[in-house]
């Protein structure tokens, strides 16, 4: 069959290309034919479906993006090969190169560029040594990067390169490069295979070195009717970055239509402004016109605050009845906003639709499987050996994927037991769980599937996904949500690639990946995800993506130095300077870098040139933390183009601006957001937190039965503090901190001592005499003990605190012994008002009920008691007991004289670690105690009873105040050494 000209059209943006391709299809469509259109990505494919259907052309055209192009080449070549995915080519080149996986993603890149170009392996070969031989130089070992742990050279690529198409061979495999080029030469020799399907591309700027050789193979060889539309304008700077590709074309094609530039597509208000910045972008010596409406410019002193002018300016058009699918939001890379940008836009109520790349760890059956997979081989022997113990985040991950639990709030039990108790494995969590509730099967079974190989495994794993993925979809048939699309994505890809991969096994199984290879690999898999632009969203975009269509109205976000033009990115192997060397030395021409600068000044005019009725730039002038950023210089060529009022009209919003000045009403969680703000005080400060005043809870608090006598001082010190952490009482899920972690064992301890001091002795009194058994009582009740009452669970500190623990301990033994107090130690930990005590609760007044715990009651004969309790190291003194608000030990002592019967002439605090640890408190000097005390502490009869009764009457006040619903801030008292520990409830200032 002989050859049909390729057609070519081309002309700059708004030439009406589109309407010359859609007719020239047409037309194939009316002689019977079925025509091809390739465009260029997933939402031009949409787009050009849609606008066929609506013209009539339901049957008959095919509307593809290019790698629906190159599938078509490969059936109808009828190649048997089975094609290698990009999982397993990775895969191979890490175990055939030993390299990390960036590098290997690398060399599968440089490796598809030489295939694309038919460089062999024995091409390659003969030119190395034909560069040696030019060169002189014996055994040439340029560096070009780290391949393992030894640098490599273009020899170490050539051996790479050689070992992997041997593989490929030996595997009957062929990778996507091979199978399309493979393709393309089949056709060439059977052109029959194609029959005579045209081919139309449109939307396409720039074609790699696969594409052009697609178009010359169907059009110049195998005599299809192609026709390609570019956008080309030659003298032009801004399309200087695609004249290459347009050089390659212009000879293959024998009808070449040029097409003049178009004005009528811009709104008839804009036309001026945006033809003119169309015509005149980059050029010389341009005229300055006015820009009026259609061109503006917005600076945000951060990026929150450029993106919110922009969702602002968004806003209100889509108020003013603006479509949303008449605006775009372009950003030179959208992946690098993605976060902010969503947030931002759902603040206005913005719809809007962005592709974005997802990680499959990130998805909630990603996170699921991987999890899972973690638990199930670790701990593995041999090469599914995981290399690090699983977590018990890992097992929760798995836990947590929907439908795995019928009750969810089963996994925040675990998490919450496994941190109270520090099981920081994913075993130890498992056994936290096996112990309370069912044995987690699944898990063995996926290890059991790992013991038998690696297909076992990945069939067990597809298994797993797919169950992940319907569990919380059994016995239904929904239509997915937007944000279920990504699960079912995750299930496609995950479910792809471990399909590849067992064939992979399956051929090679010497090269089948260990399970710490797979963990790798599926972590770093990335899906395509987003929505794709809808009628009834506002589209965010890169240029690139714009370049097949036109939108009413454009907002071009970060118009940043850095960001836009984006900085150059060598080839991570060959540089461009080894390849000029291997192209002089020995003929073989690889492709060069591209001059970047022009490839972005392409992208500006892509950009600029899409508009029909407004453009808007933005840019921001500081990072979130402050750091200058400079705008791009792209701004100052649009800027160039029109008159300085452009400039002048500048918008600006600063960075942390609460107040939104318009335009639009703001709306969503921004209105809600701007809603206190009208509210406040002319201060500007929001109120301070008030007293209840909901009937429901303040009558819960006069109704509670029983208090105590720290809830008590809590009030005093803040009311706001007690009302959280005391009223609302929100569940700790962190292991307790070391203080306290420490005082439970001390408390523990020290009770366990003197208890069986007194067993074996016949009194729990310290002295001289007792002083050495009640040392070595105290280090068995510590390794008796701390398993119960662990010190801390950071494995690296448990030494350090034990020892600390067991030296404080045992010096407030020695300085007990010594003081040979005259009474008997008698009750231990002695609770009341507890469920499971004997003793009632105390009697405070007014109604109070108090329970609480004493650690030490010490009695003599004559039935006078004295109290102790033990502290971490201060001991407040008794002359501030009324005024500080710390009431325990004087509650105690009232309670122990109404429980017990007894008088009490006595309380302390004792310190059990610092510096000093003298007790502080009170001592009645009237009693017959006598004891070694701070002379400030020892009061008359009178003084005793009056600092008692002071602490009971502040202990009924705080309870008073707390059953009214008071809730006053006192920063003074709040937190330690001052200051609000809840500032953003009280919203005080001390």
């Amino acid at each position: 069959m002989g050859s049909v000209p390729i057609a070519l059209v081309t002309g700059p943006a708004n030439a009406g290309k589109a309407n010359a391709v859609l007719e020239t299809l047409r037309a194939h469509v009316a002689r019977g034919e079925e025509p091809l259109l390739v465009v260029p990505t997933h939402a031009d494919q949409a787009r050009y479906r849609r606008e066929l259907a609506e013209g009539g052309l339901v049957f008959g055209a095919r509307v593809e993006r290019f790698e629906g192009l190159l599938s078509e080449v490969v059936s109808r070549a009828g190649l048997s090969e089975t094609p290698l995915g990009g999982h397993a080519r990775e895969r191979l080149l890490a175990r055939i190169a030993g390299a990390r996986p960036g590098l290997a993603s690398a060399l599968a890149r440089f490796i598809a560029e030489l295939e694309t170009q038919r460089v062999t392996p024995a091409r390659l070969r003969g030119a190395l040594r034909t560069l040696r031989s030019a060169e002189d130089v014996p055994g040439e070992a340029r560096a070009i990067g780290g391949l393992g742990d030894a640098p490599t050279s273009l020899e170490r690529v050539c051996e790479v390169y050689e070992r992997y198409h041997q593989t490929l061979a030996k595997m009957r495999r062929a990778d996507r490069e091979l199978r399309v080029t493979r393709a393309l030469d089949a056709l060439r020799r059977e052109p029959r295979r194609w029959d005579t399907t045209p081919v139309l591309l449109y939307g396409f700027d720039d074609l790699t070195e696969l594409q052009l050789d697609t178009v010359d193979t169907l059009g110049g060889i195998v005599g299809a009717r192609v026709t390609v539309s570019l956008a080309f304008e030659p003298g032009r700077v801004v399309f200087a970055g695609r004249a290459s590709t347009f050089q390659r074309l212009l000879p293959l094609a024998d009808n070449h239509t040029e097409l003049p530039p178009r004005a009528e597509h811009y709104e008839a208000g804009s036309r001026e402004a945006l033809h003119h910045l169309e015509r005149s972008l980059l050029a010389e010596d341009s005229i300055r016109v006015e820009p009026g409406e259609a061109v503006s410019l917005l600076e945000g002193g951060s990026p929150r605050a450029e993106l919110e002018l922009v969702a602002g300016e968004v806003r209100a058009l889509l108020d003013h009845g603006v479509p949303p699918a008449d605006i775009a939001i372009v950003h030179r890379s959208p992946e690098q906003i993605v976060g902010l940008l969503g947030e931002v836009l759902a603040a206005f109520e913005i719809p809007h639709a962005m592709r974005l790349r997802v990680k499959f760890a990130d998805t909630a059956i990603g996170a699921g499987l991987l999890g899972l997979l973690r638990c199930a081989v670790s701990g593995a022997q041999g090469d599914q050996a995981v290399g690090r113990e699983a977590r018990a985040g890992d097992l929760l991950a798995w836990l947590r994927t929907p439908g795995v639990l019928d009750h969810p709030q089963l996994a925040d039990w675990l998490e919450v037991a496994a941190r109270r108790t520090g099981a920081l494995s994913a075993s130890s969590a498992r056994e936290i769980w096996e112990a309370e509730r069912w044995p987690l099967e699944r898990i063995d079974r996926v290890r059991e599937a790992c013991g038998a190989g690696f297909s076992a495994l990945a069939r067990a794993l597809v298994a797993e996904l797919e169950r992940l993925f319907r569990a919380p979809r059994s016995s239904t048939a929904p239509v997915l949500a937007e944000d279920e699309l990504n699960e079912a994505r995750a299930l496609a890809g995950g479910r792809r690639a471990l399909e590849e991969l067992r064939e992979f096994a399956r051929a090679a199984p010497e090269l089948a990946p260990t399970a710490v290879e797979l963990i790798d690999s599926l972590e770093r898999m990335e899906l395509e995800g987003g929505a794709l632009p809808a009628q009834d969203r506002v589209a965010v975009f890169d240029p690139l993506s714009l370049r097949a269509r036109r939108v009413r109205m454009v907002f071009a976000c970060g118009m940043q130095e850095g960001v836009f033009p984006a900085a150059a990115s060598p080839h991570p192997l060959l540089g461009e300077d080894q390849r000029r060397r291997l192209a002089e030395g020995s003929g073989l021409v690889l492709g060069g870098e591209p001059d970047t600068l022009a490839a972005e000044r392409y992208l500006l005019y892509a950009l600029a040139s899409r508009p029909e009725e407004r453009l808007t730039l933005s840019w921001h002038i500081a990072a979130e933390d402050g750091t200058p950023l400079a705008p791009s210089l792209f701004l100052e060529d649009v800027c160039d183009l029109f008159e300085p009022t452009l400039k002048e009209r500048k918008r600006r919003r600063h960075a942390g601006a609460a107040a939104w000045p318009g335009p639009g009403v703001p709306v969503g969680r921004m209105g809600a957001r701007e809603a206190p703000l009208s509210l406040q005080p002319s201060g500007g400060r929001p109120p301070r937190i008030a007293p209840l005043t909901s009937e429901t809870a303040i009558g819960a608090l006069r109704e509670r039965p029983l208090w105590s006598a720290s809830s008590l001082e809590s009030f005093t010190g803040c009311p706001v503090k007690w009302f959280v952490e005391r009223w609302l009482r929100l569940a700790d899920i962190d292991p307790d901190p070391e203080p306290i972690a420490r005082g439970a064992l001390a408390h523990a301890a020290l009770k366990q001592t003197l208890e069986a001091l007194r067993e074996r002795t016949g009194s729990a009194r310290l002295t001289p005499a007792s002083v050495g058994r009640a040392k070595r009582l105290l280090r068995e009740a510590l390794v008796q003990l701390e398993p119960r009452h662990p010190l801390t669970h950071a494995p690296e500190r448990v030494a350090g605190a034990r020892r600390r623990l067991g030296v404080d301990l045992e010096r407030y033994l020695d300085r007990a012994a010594e003081c040979e107090s005259p009474l008997e130690p008698t009750h231990f930990e002695l609770g009341f008002g507890f469920e499971e005590e004997d003793l009632p609760p105390f009697d405070l007044g007014d109604g109070v009920m108090l329970r609480g715990r004493i650690d030490r009651v010490d009695l003599n004969s004559a039935g006078e008691a004295v109290v102790y309790d033990y502290k971490g190291r201060a001991a407040p003194p008794s002359a501030k007991w009324a005024s500080d608000g710390t009431f325990q030990v004087a509650l105690y002592m009232r309670a122990v004289e109404q429980l017990l019967g007894v008088g009490a002439v006595g309380g302390f605090y004792q310190p059990l670690a610092g510096r000093d640890i003298k007790p502080r408190g009170v001592l009645d000097t009237d009693s017959a105690v006598e004891l070694e005390v701070v002379r400030t502490d020892k009061l008359d009869h009178a003084g005793t009873r009056e600092l008692l009764e002071a602490c009971m009457e502040g202990a009924r006040q705080a309870a008073r105040e707390a059953r009214s619903g008071a809730l006053e801030p006192r920063p003074d008292t709040c937190a330690f050494k001052g200051g609000c520990s809840y500032p953003t409830i009280c919203r005080c200032e001390r």
